[in-house]
């Protein structure tokens, strides 16, 4: 979309008025918004999970640094979208949409620029076996116990001991949270909506 703005062969209608573009136009045109939605689709649900992986919850020094990067993450993300929606905009009113997409396109390419060069810091988790698997198994749990009552004592859960464990990480039990019943989720709902 950039290089539509600044190249005059594939610049839709030039300096004139445009009454209908040629087709090579459209052809570019939604090829870029494909590639942008295709790129976005390949990033955005990896990049926190993969910053959650630079962390490791078994040391409390990375556990705090591992909630400072998500209150970073949520900040730069906030900020990003307030600049997106007043400076890009203001440069596309006053200044040119071309020099707006230019500023885009240069910031894309630094936070690749910068991503890429990190690359040999990163910790990388490796696999195990297929992913689907668990996240089937969970469903069908799920399903076969959702008429059973939760334990008021966390101690009659079923927990893996240590020594039999994987190098996977399990969540802890809190206090916090506790089980809804399909009622108390109504209830919920009902009140949220009602508010």
């Amino acid at each position: 979309m950039t290089m539509s703005q600044f190249i005059p062969s594939i610049k839709p209608c030039g300096t004139r008025i445009c009454q209908q573009p040629r087709k090579v136009h459209e052809v570019i045109f939604f090829l870029s918004l494909y590639c942008v939605s295709l790129a976005t689709g390949g990033y955005k649900p990896c990049l926190q999970s993969f910053g959650a992986d630079q962390f490791d919850d078994n040391h409390l020094e990375e556990r705090k640094k591992k909630m400072s990067f998500f209150n970073w993450w949520t900040f730069v993300l906030c900020a990003a979208m307030m600049l997106g929606a007043t400076v890009v905009v203001y440069v596309e009113d006053f200044v040119s949409w071309g020099v707006a997409y230019l500023i885009i396109t240069i910031l894309m390419a630094l936070t690749i620029i910068v991503f890429c060069v990190g690359k040999p810091f990163y910790r990388y988790r490796r696999t195990e076996g297929n992913p689907l698997s668990p996240i089937l198994q969970v469903l069908i749990a799920a399903v076969r116990k959702r008429n059973l009552s939760c334990p008021s004592n966390p101690a009659f859960l079923y927990e893996v001991p240590d020594s039999e464990r994987s190098k996977g990480r399990l969540l802890r039990h809190t206090s916090t949270l506790r089980y809804l019943s399909h009622k108390d989720l109504v209830r919920l709902i009902i009140n949220i909506f009602h508010c």
